[in-house]
């Protein structure tokens, strides 16, 4: 059964798609769910009744609508419509009166909806159903660290017609089906009771050791992992900072920290290594993808042809940082993690950081893996432990070593909070 006291909220741009917006009410509304519409237009006069009014989200973003009414650039109203839309969602989810959003347009429309929809919590139901969902570069761009689900409908936005009738009714089940499953299954980020939330970065170089020791953790813990691919740790930092859900972080792969200092496509943010110091969580640091970067084709210097370089796969290339580049990398790393508020420790294999990079591999190089250690010595604070375990991060030992530092770490907060 429905929980009619909660509402689906659709997001459009009233001026254009309320037609569109009424026949998805509808078909929200015969799966037995209430449905709402919200109006994020622009600049024209909504094409007929919303239910909550573009007046209402122009109020709740805290500018005067008169003035607004003013503004005839359609990018300068955009973010006040993200604004309000968002305070306006927020505050019903914190009421428990929301259950799913849905958004209906063309490129407009999904960066607003969109907009809107990444200010929401992690689990609450959200789809963005756009005509422009496939247009190169626009679908990270819509999509960021959110956990919505993007729809592509093919045909355009003009009018319902039996085509888009098909789109918008699968819509309509997917978002109905969404808030069915939340309701039937609902899951507490919170987690209480259950077993502590880890987070941990994955990526493909250091897999195997990433399944190891959440295999060796699992018993106690549950360990959430997060690709390091630039978007995967980015979405992981924003979870820590928001949710504050996480006991602990085993950072793998920090590799995002230089890869957004150098301006490489594994870019994790500005932000990247900071939120879990900032809580006071442990945090276990290695180094796996930290000597190798992976450049956007669009930038690529005449220097690096001469790098060692590893073809990972036909969309992935990875060349060996330089020696002032690991330096650079080892101050930036040291610099955040000195601000941590919590323990820290830093476990470096000294035969290899990744599986492509181990010793015994064309792209292992020992001296330049040297010089950022060194680095790293030099500039962390005393109170922050280095270890270097003889092996590489491909192997059980290595694991076991990450293991044992997070269970050091874990059993000091526990004296600490007795």
């Amino acid at each position: 059964m429905a929980d009619m006291s909660k509402i689906i909220v659709i997001l459009v741009m009233a001026e254009e798609k309320r037609e569109e917006a009424d026949f998805l009410k509808r078909q929200i509304e015969l799966r037995g769910h209430k449905a709402v519409i919200m109006d994020i237009g622009l600049i024209r006069e909504a094409q007929g009744i919303c239910d909550i009014t573009r007046q209402e989200v122009i109020v709740a973003s805290g500018k005067d609508p008169e003035k607004v009414a003013l503004i005839s650039d359609r990018g300068r109203r955009m973010p006040v419509m993200v604004d309000g839309g968002s305070k306006q969602l927020q505050d019903m989810y914190l009421q428990g009166k929301l259950s799913g959003v849905v958004s209906l347009g063309g490129t407009t429309g999904t960066q607003i909806g969109t907009g809107i929809m990444k200010s929401l919590a992690f689990g609450l139901p959200k789809i963005a159903v756009s005509s422009t969902a496939s247009i190169p570069g626009f679908c990270s761009r819509y999509i960021g660290t959110s956990d919505m689900t993007l729809m592509h409908t093919v045909v355009e936005f003009a009018g319902v017609n039996k085509i888009l009738e098909n789109v918008l009714s699968r819509a309509a089940g997917a978002i109905c089906g969404m808030v069915d499953a939340s309701m039937q299954s609902p899951v507490s980020l919170k987690g209480g009771g259950e077993k502590p939330l880890i987070a941990m970065t994955h990526f493909g170089p250091c897999e195997n050791c990433a399944v190891a020791v959440r295999k060796l953790l699992e018993k106690d813990y549950q360990v959430i992992g997060f690709s390091a691919a630039g978007t995967g740790d980015r979405a992981m930092e924003e979870m820590i900072g928001r949710h504050n859900i996480f006991s602990a972080v085993i950072d793998l792969a920090p590799g995002g920290v230089g890869e957004e200092l150098l301006g490489f496509s594994r870019s994790a943010g500005p932000d990247r290594l900071e939120n879990a110091g900032k809580l006071g969580l442990p945090q276990v640091i290695a180094t796996s993808g930290v000597n190798f970067g992976s450049p956007l084709k669009r930038n690529y210097k005449p220097d690096y042809e001469s790098r060692r370089t590893y073809r990972y796969d036909s969309a992935r290339t990875f060349i060996r940082l330089s020696a002032e580049e690991m330096v650079m990398v080892a101050d930036k790393i040291s610099e955040k993690l000195n601000m941590a508020k919590g323990r820290v420790k830093v476990v470096i294999p000294l035969g290899g950081w990744s599986s492509v990079d181990k010793k015994g591999t064309e792209f292992y190089d020992k001296n330049l893996d040297t010089i950022f250690i060194e680095e790293l010595k030099k500039k962390l604070k005393p109170d922050i432990d280095l270890q270097e375990i003889d092996t590489d991060l491909d192997t059980p030992a290595f694991a076991q070593a990450v293991v044992k530092a997070f269970n050091e770490l874990m059993d000091n907060r526990k004296k600490a909070n007795r």
